[in-house]
């Protein structure tokens, strides 16, 4: 059974790579092409004022997003600290047996 598996992976593999062979014949053959009509084309010039413009934008969009913390975000805050407190004294001691395992050189010291 172990030899089915063996040459099915291996006809997959060649299969694969004659695909991978192919593909990669075909972009040389259109990297050539590309190369040799390359000086006919005329560049194209790079506009910095519609980049500046959409930098721009965005950073408007991130800072109007932006709002001075409520009485809300102060609660969730409160939320998340006391659930991390819970988590600690919850699973702390498997934090330190996993420091154990980790380093065991540690516990004979002590």
């Amino acid at each position: 059974m172990f030899e089915v598996w063996f040459g099915v992976a291996l006809g997959l593999l060649i299969a694969s790579n004659v695909a991978l062979w192919l593909k990669l014949d075909r972009c040389y053959t259109d990297l050539h092409r590309i190369i040799e009509n390359g000086s006919d084309k005329i560049e194209q010039t790079i506009d910095l004022d519609g980049i500046k413009d959409e930098i721009h934008d965005t950073i408007q969009d991130f800072m109007g997003n932006m709002h001075v913390p409520n009485a809300g975000d102060h609660l969730m805050g409160v939320a998340g600290q006391l659930l991390q407190m819970w988590g600690v004294k919850r699973f702390g001691g498997i934090a330190q047996v996993a420091q154990n395992i980790v380093s065991p050189e540690q516990e004979q010291e002590i």
